[in-house]
């Protein structure tokens, strides 16, 4: 003869109040109702009378992951998308996000090379470097060539990597010996990829390499000849990069002592050596060509 056995409910986990959900979470009065606002964590119940908000014991695990993505930087939206994401999509944005640390690592280290040799020159007095300033002609060549908006003169080096991808792709490959320019234009114009007409924030650089392919137009690539300079001033840097910075002013200067002569046209810098032919920074070699015009 079967008899019953009365076996007790499963045990309910009371609801938390609002300050207890607070202490375990480790998340803030305060900040645990403006996720309630956004509707980025909603509270379980909520009196309709009091107002009171009441949490699940269950909701911590949401809790935790919220901060952990606040923690990494994550804007609230994303975090709302995130929070109940599965792993494989969660994992993609991590990885996203680690490439954006990696690369605002690198600018700030770039910004501390800077500070520490800007110390240095102020402790020596702050003297200016010249660098020597010439007159060429430069003759035409055929380049394939990349147009980019970018935020920040220091993003660069997105246009490089985008360039050699898309080469890459289509199997075009440098001339020898290998030569790369950049080209800053229209800075503010929003002639770029956003099209934002009027848009001062923007830098437009057009980064190529020269080739031996003739192409029609490709999509964001561009095959062309590149204008000839009839006249250009010529300021040639050796060693690493760190050593372009007093370019410019000495350019300036140089202009002052020639006031027959104006610029006629944006700097182009051309890459004749670098990490791709030179093993030590000490043997690059980059030229910077203004364009210039005699006054009349």
């Amino acid at each position: 003869m079967l008899c019953c056995v009365d076996r007790p409910a499963p045990r309910r986990f009371p609801m938390l109040q609002i300050g207890e959900f607070s202490r375990l979470s480790r998340i803030s009065v305060r900040m645990l109702r403006h996720y309630d606002q956004v509707g980025l964590l909603k509270p379980a119940e909520q009196d309709a009378q009091t107002g009171y908000r009441r949490y699940a014991v269950s909701q911590l695990a949401e809790a935790n992951r919220i901060t952990v993505l606040r923690d990494l930087g994550f804007p609230i939206r994303e975090i709302g998308r995130l929070a109940h994401a599965d792993d494989g999509e969660l994992a993609r944005a991590l990885d996203d996000r680690a490439r954006e640390l990696e690369e605002g690592i690198g600018r700030e280290q770039r910004r501390l090379a800077d500070l520490r040799r800007f110390r240095q020159e102020v402790e020596a007095g702050g003297a200016a470097v010249s660098c020597e300033v010439t007159l060429v002609s430069v003759p035409p060549y055929q380049v394939v060539a990349l147009r980019m908006e970018l935020a920040d003169y220091d993003e660069e080096r997105r246009a490089w990597e985008r360039l050699g991808a898309l080469m890459g792709e289509r199997g075009i490959t440098p001339s020898e010996p290998y030569t790369e320019y950049c080209e800053f234009c229209n800075e503010g114009a929003g002639s770029g990829s956003s099209g934002r007409a009027g848009d001062d924030t923007a830098v437009v650089v057009e980064v190529a390499v020269a080739t031996d392919a003739h192409g029609e137009d490709d999509g964001p690539l561009c095959f062309y000849r590149s204008a000839a300079l009839p006249l250009a001033a010529s300021i040639k840097v050796y060693g690493p990069y760190e050593n372009i910075a007093p370019v410019y002013a000495s350019f300036a200067r140089w202009l002052e002592d020639h006031p027959a002569l104006r610029m006629a046209g944006p700097t182009c810098e051309v890459a004749h050596r670098g990490p791709w032919n030179a093993d030590d920074p000490q043997d690059y070699l980059t030229e910077f060509l203004v364009p210039v015009r005699k006054t009349a």
